[in-house]
């Protein structure tokens, strides 16, 4: 495993599934941004993100894999699964589980996160939630 492959193995472990949001200043450079489907963050907005995910999914849990990397450059797939048991996006809880896909990219600076994109599935998340139609689209299934 690469250097960069255990920054974001820790990212994920340690700040989104477990909340220790203190290594958000460790392990995310400076100046980072993160562009994400609720627009672009630093990374105080990221902490708040990381925030508000737990409020609406308390026990989720995000499996990364399929890394690929050229030089500071990496990309990365994320399962992330959760039971929607808190105010999440003003929707409030459903106590359904979700399970959906993401994919990201990133540019590492100095060992750190500094640029990052996420690509979500949350037409599958909606779905799940019971807020739009399933569109065919199920577990494992593609988009």
């Amino acid at each position: 495993m690469s250097d960069n492959q255990a920054v974001i193995r820790r990212m994920f472990e340690d700040v989104i599934n477990e909340g220790r949001l203190e290594l958000v200043d460790v392990l995310f450079d400076p100046a980072f941004t993160s562009e994400t489907p609720q627009g672009i963050l630093d990374r105080d907005a990221f902490r708040q993100y990381v925030k508000d995910w737990r409020v609406g999914f308390s026990d989720v849990h995000c499996h990364v894999g399929d890394f690929v990397e050229e030089g500071d450059s990496i990309a990365w797939s994320v399962r992330a699964k959760g039971t929607h048991d808190g105010e999440f996006m003003g929707i409030p809880a459903t106590g359904r589980t979700v399970e959906f896909d993401s994919l990201n990219i990133a540019v590492m600076r100095n060992g750190r996160g500094y640029r990052h994109k996420v690509v979500m599935d949350t037409g599958a998340m909606l779905a799940q939630l019971g807020l739009v139609p399933d569109q065919g689209r199920g577990e494992g299934q593609e988009a």
